[in-house]
């Protein structure tokens, strides 16, 4: 396969929201363009996947420059699978559509910020230089700075100074970290530096350096930092707020996974019990949110945060089943938390209440949200047959390996805890004392329940197909946690060089 199809996953989108600038006053034509890319780019991207897994990782080199003189773009199966996960529910997103301010979000360019996001997105899971790496973070969030504060309302700009803070504060940690990375090991291309890490000495520096990085990644991942989410999530609207609970947070927690795989292995008595021990403490916090507030969006928004808890249990007890069921994990908690997010919008938008006491009776009303809801209870709570089951199981399974005891016992205390905050409000909604008296409540177009029914669907199938999906994750899994593997797969000619 001809390796410059790597750059169209990246290409596509950026190439349309540029196009969509000069067709904002056709809207008709402008969602023929962003929704075909995005499907496009879909089906691209799993098709690249396919034949990774078939064949080999696929290199990029830019300008022709061999690692590590040049730029250059890795589509193995970890970067691959997530980049397909991420255009499909783009793909949903901008199908789910912008309800009343279609015009209005035409005119402030919001479907070519939205691409100029996912750029910055599938930038960060394909790149495989790491000063590219944070080129790709600065897209990405320039684009969600500009889309947390379009509705110009004075929640939204109080929400996006916490917001751009906290996230400015992160890329400085960023870039330290890449500084003093470069500085010891003076090369900035991913297996590059894990050939050269493990021939370094100085534990001292590499602990100090790791620890720069996971503190900045865990700002974007919203570990144990999570002060801007839950502000910024509430006050947007349902299709960006389903965007940055898909994107935003993935991005952190997949840059974690890549980097304390397989860069920074070598002295994982130090920096992966810290990792256990924040997720831990996000588990905590995410518990606590989800059965504090009376505000669904807030609730979803805690979810979120205790979400990202899980997938760094799994990443920080360093043993394979726990590595796969991060991955696996993560790859669902993207589609999950879409639907999450559209059918707690879809609920805001039908009773204009952000506050579950207002949902009396809409389930007998409306008995297709009640199945949605359950399903999606069952996901997030990692009920067989249900996609979150075997990510959570793998996890289960790594924990015991390494003795996380108390990571495992929080997991499955804070599961139970993210189930019933939900259930309540599907309590409400089927047996709430009003009937829905107090509500009118108004009809959701059918093309949004539509996109409701296929992630209901996705999340069935990635349970019962698990097997098949698994396949995947375990080749991501086995590629990133056995250097030798991905050193025999990915720039041999370094290996050779450092002999």
């Amino acid at each position: 396969m001809n390796s410059n199809i790597l750059i169209l996953p990246l290409l596509l989108p950026l190439v349309c929201a540029l196009v969509l600038v000069f067709t904002k006053d056709k809207n008709t034509l402008s969602k023929i363009l962003y929704i075909g890319t995005m499907s496009l780019n879909t089906i691209i991207s799993f098709a690249l996947l396919i034949y990774v897994l078939k064949h080999k990782p696929i290199t990029l080199n830019f300008g022709d420059w061999p690692a590590p003189f040049g730029i250059q773009f890795l589509g193995d199966s970890l970067g691959l699978l997530m980049t397909t996960v991420a255009s499909f529910v783009v793909t949903l997103i901008m199908s789910y559509g912008f309800g009343r301010g279609e015009q209005r979000v035409n005119r402030f360019y919001m479907p070519s910020f939205i691409l100029f996001l996912t750029v910055g997105v599938i930038g960060s899971f394909l790149t495989s230089d790491l000063f590219n790496l944070y080129v790709m973070f600065e897209i990405m969030l320039l684009a969600s700075f500009v889309l947390v504060t379009l509705g110009q309302s004075v929640e939204q700009l109080r929400a996006a100074i916490i917001y751009v803070v906290l996230n400015i504060i992160g890329s400085w940690l960023f870039l330290l970290g890449i500084g003093l990375l470069y500085k010891i090991v003076g090369t900035l291309n991913f297996s590059h530096i894990a050939l050269r890490l493990d021939q370094i000495h100085d534990n001292r520096a590499i602990i100090i350096v790791s620890i720069v990085f996971m503190v900045a990644f865990g700002s974007k991942a919203a570990l144990v930092l999570f002060m801007w989410l839950p502000k910024a999530y509430a006050v947007l609207n349902t299709e960006l707020a389903a965007l940055f609970a898909a994107l935003m947070t993935k991005v952190g927690a997949y840059a974690l996974i890549r980097f304390f795989t397989l860069l920074f292995d070598q002295h994982t008595g130090v920096t992966h019990p810290l990792l256990v021990f924040l997720s831990c403490i996000t588990m905590i916090i995410g518990a606590f949110g989800v059965i504090a507030y009376r505000d669904i969006k807030k609730v979803a928004s805690y979810q979120v945060i205790l979400s990202i808890g899980f997938v760094i249990l799994g990443l920080g007890s360093n043993t394979f089943a726990g590595v796969h069921g991060a991955i696996f994990y993560l790859a669902n908690d993207i589609i999950v938390k879409t639907m999450l997010f559209f059918v707690i919008g879809s609920l805001v938008y039908m009773s204009g209440y952000r506050e579950y006491r207002y949902l009396s009776g809409l389930a007998k009303k409306e008995p297709f949200y009640g199945v949605a809801f359950i399903v999606m209870i069952f996901a997030i709570g990692g009920v067989p047959p249900f996609s979150g089951f075997p990510g959570k199981v793998l996890i289960f399974q790594g924990a015991v390996q390494n003795g996380n005891y108390i990571g495992l016992s929080l997991m499955i205390i804070t599961s139970l805890i993210a189930m019933y905050s939900l259930f309540r409000i599907l309590f409400i909604m089927y047996f709430g004392d009003n009937d829905g008296e107090q509500v009118d409540f108004n009809p959701l177009p059918m093309h949004r329940k539509s996109i409701l029914g296929i992630l209901i669907a996705v999340v069935l199938a990635m349970g019962i197909a698990a097997p098949v999906v698994m396949k995947t994750t375990e080749n991501a899994t086995k590629l990133n946690i056995d250097d030798h593997y991905f050193h025999n797969l990915v720039n041999t000619h370094l290996k050779e060089e450092n002999k």
